[in-house]
């Protein structure tokens, strides 16, 4: 019997994924196969050996290795998953060769602690969704199962990801078949074997949610349209839809930032309000605001090529004058005083290398009344 979408959110939570059997199957698995194979060798071309992003590289003849992103075998249920009213896909990559060792998509530099991270999973529900789509048989993925809403334990704190696939307490090989998927919450802890010989062509990208309850843990780019010509009309316009819902949220943060420096408390509340409907875990999405600010004041004005000064980055810095940044800088002071430590700390298997930010602990004695009055009054 097929389990209830209710049964799969529960088991999302409980385990961190969910196995989806036979995703693709027949002449469609063929078709995509080829698709797919057309895109690697164009991209190899140009020099790329590993991670191809297909929108990079698509034409109208391999339209379908794009289009698959927004089939509701994968946004659908991406969606339905995150129980939001809607979402934009991010990172629509082919997969080729794998090798990581044990590790979080989690870098606390920009991202707040992973504390809090997992209280608003917990709490209001994933933001942000992954997923593995195999089109040849994949287990190369190792996974602990409910690590996602957990710290690091004793053994994995011995660990580090330059290690690789080394053997830990509770950990699962994820044995995907040609058209099976994975859908996860990349907070837990896993990892890829090495392919070797072995052909891997994988769908790789993820869902950010829009009308959840919580926020985003990081703000990440657009997909880029340049590319819709090669696709369907219906297609096309979707993605115009996702670069709007996309900006719509730039607008909500910028706005946000706005009522911070002119203190406009009441402006800020309403705000926040629309970005974090949820009662619970605002301090949360209020550090990761402290943490997109950092970003863009960081770089403003700045030509760098760091990765984190993404298109979202620089389209908000722009938005800003220096004199304007350095007074928002200035409002989340109090906040910053909570998030240091006096030491350099470090944690195995986080995206991070040592720095004067807490991995796990949140803010205490400082809640999001306490924040508004840091600088409200």
């Amino acid at each position: 019997m097929q389990p209830t979408i209710e049964e799969q959110r529960e088991q999302l939570m409980e385990s961190g994924f969910i196995m989806v059997r036979n995703m693709v199957q027949g002449d469609e698995l063929e078709q995509l196969r080829t698709s797919v194979d057309r895109i690697v060798q164009r991209a190899a071309d140009a020099g790329v050996q590993s991670r191809v992003i297909t929108t990079q590289w698509v034409e109208s003849e391999t339209a379908n290795a794009v289009e698959f992103f927004l089939d509701e075998r994968t946004l659908g249920f991406s969606r339905d998953l995150m129980d939001v009213p809607e979402v934009t896909p991010s990172g629509m990559w082919v997969l080729i060769a794998s090798g990581t060792g044990w590790h979080r998509d989690i870098h606390p530099i920009d991202m707040a602690p992973l504390d809090g991270l997992q209280e608003d999973i917990r709490v209001n529900g994933p933001s942000y969704l992954q997923w593995h789509i195999a089109l040849y048989d994949d287990n190369f993925l190792h996974v602990i199962p409910g690590s996602h809403q957990r710290r690091n334990n004793a053994e994995e704190s011995k660990i580090e990801r330059r290690m690789g696939v080394v053997s830990l307490p509770g950990a699962k090989q994820v044995d995907l078949k040609a058209g099976d998927g994975v859908v996860y919450i990349n907070c837990f802890l896993h990892s890829a074997a090495s392919n070797c010989e072995t052909k891997r062509r994988t769908f790789h990208g993820g869902y950010y949610a829009h009308g959840n309850k919580g926020f985003v843990h990081t703000m990440p780019d657009p997909i880029d349209v340049d590319f819709i010509d090669n696709i369907s009309t219906k297609s096309a316009a979707q993605y115009k839809e996702f670069a709007r819902l996309h900006a719509g949220r730039v607008d909500e943060i910028v706005a946000a930032f706005k009522a911070m420096t002119n203190k406009n408390e009441q402006a800020f509340r309403d705000i926040f309000d629309r970005l974090h409907p949820s009662p619970d875990a605002r301090m949360t999405s209020v550090i990761v605001l402290e943490k997109m600010a950092q970003t863009i004041r960081r770089y403003h004005g700045t030509n760098s090529n760091d990765w984190q000064n993404t298109d979202t980055v620089k389209e908000m810095a722009a938005r800003f004058s220096k004199e304007e940044l350095d007074l928002l800088w200035g409002r989340f002071g109090r906040l910053e005083q909570e998030l240091t430590t006096k030491e350099e700390q470090y944690e195995p298997l986080f995206q991070n290398a040592a720095m004067k930010y807490h991995f796990y602990e949140m803010p205490q004695h400082f809640d999001f009344e306490d924040f508004i009055a840091s600088w409200a009054r």
